[in-house]
């Protein structure tokens, strides 16, 4: 791969000019740097249509890989009509979930349309050693929007509402809370999403409870977020858990189908483990988080979905130098 050319049509969108001259000068980028490989994220305030991509397929021969890790529901929050335009013109396309997340897909015509999770960007998040101190400032962290929609909204927004509230009545002042809308104890006021490790730290345990609770194989970027920052990680359940995670992450993986059981589970494991106990999980935790949850790894996997064409392990190798180049096999 010896060039890559990044375009963010969002982003120049936002930052002023005639939005529908932004996607033609797209459209004549790809005429001018004829790419071999396309990968395209987060498309859904971009105004793209079923006609961009099909001038954007004139221009240039390209393959044509779309990731799509924002959630959607098929009625309440439903896939933007630019993502539908470019799963159906992907040669392939990845989402979060295997459910009604991949069904969006495929309703809109998408032919070839793959599971891959949420991942956590180590340039934004740098690594950090778990701290081997055997105190930490809260017991519990939860980083987490509090929602309460007029209208649309994401499933289950209620549930994680109770959920956070049930941790307050628990945990009391050894809970922490960082996001907006949250009140009462341990409510600490929204945080910089780069700095969310920051507030993870300061914990054992890192609790979440997902909007889509239902969706098999989901998670948020939450989960590869705590793992990597070193804290023992909980969160709602999940069809497929049981494949994704296998026995030697439960002891840094917490996951229940209520809240209740969460909730107890995660003084469970406070009361039945020493502070050395978890500062080991945590270590484990962020082994697999950097094993399993890299983003920049997940590039490599979509490069190489129809088979291997870049080495993983010499990308891995790359990721932390200044000079290196991916190595073709």
């Amino acid at each position: 791969m010896d060039e890559v050319s990044v375009f963010s049509l969002q982003w120049r969108i936002r930052n002023g000019g005639e939005p529908e001259q932004h996607r033609q000068d797209m459209v004549e980028h790809f005429r001018d740097f004829q790419p071999n490989f396309v990968l395209m994220q987060h498309l859904g305030s971009t105004g793209l249509t079923d006609g961009h991509f099909r001038a954007m397929r004139s221009a240039a021969k390209f393959e044509f890989i779309y990731h799509e890790a924002d959630p959607y529901s098929r009625f309440l929050h439903p896939l933007p009509g630019p993502a539908r335009a470019a799963g159906r013109s992907a040669d392939v396309t990845f989402t979060v979930g295997s459910g009604v997340f991949a069904e969006n897909f495929r309703r809109a015509g998408s032919h070839d349309v793959r599971w891959s999770p949420h991942v956590f960007e180590p340039d934004r998040y740098r690594y950090s050693p778990v701290s081997n101190a055997s105190f930490r400032e809260h017991d519990v962290v939860v980083v987490a929007n509090r929602n309460r929609p007029r209208f649309r909204g994401h499933p289950n927004w209620r549930d994680r509402i109770d959920f956070v509230t049930r941790l307050q009545e628990r945990f009391g002042d050894r809970l922490a809370i960082y996001g907006h809308g949250w009140t009462g104890v341990g409510a600490m006021g929204p945080i910089e999403f780069s700095r969310q490790n920051e507030a993870i730290r300061s914990a054992w345990v890192s609790a979440n409870w997902d909007h889509y609770a239902h969706e098999p194989q989901y998670f948020s970027n939450r989960l590869p977020i705590s793992l990597a920052a070193g804290s023992i990680h909980a969160t709602s359940w999940h069809p497929g858990y049981e494949d994704l995670f296998q026995e030697e992450t439960k002891q840094f993986l917490l996951y229940r189908d209520s809240r209740s059981g969460l909730i107890d589970a995660i003084e469970e494991l406070l009361s039945a483990t020493t502070p050395e106990e978890r500062i080991q999980a945590g270590i484990r935790g962020q082994e697999f988080a950097y094993r399993h949850y890299r983003q920049d790894d997940q590039l490599v996997s979509f490069f190489n979905y129809r088979g291997p064409r870049l080495n993983p392990i010499a990308a891995s190798e790359a990721w932390d130098l200044d000079e290196n180049s991916l190595s073709a096999l």
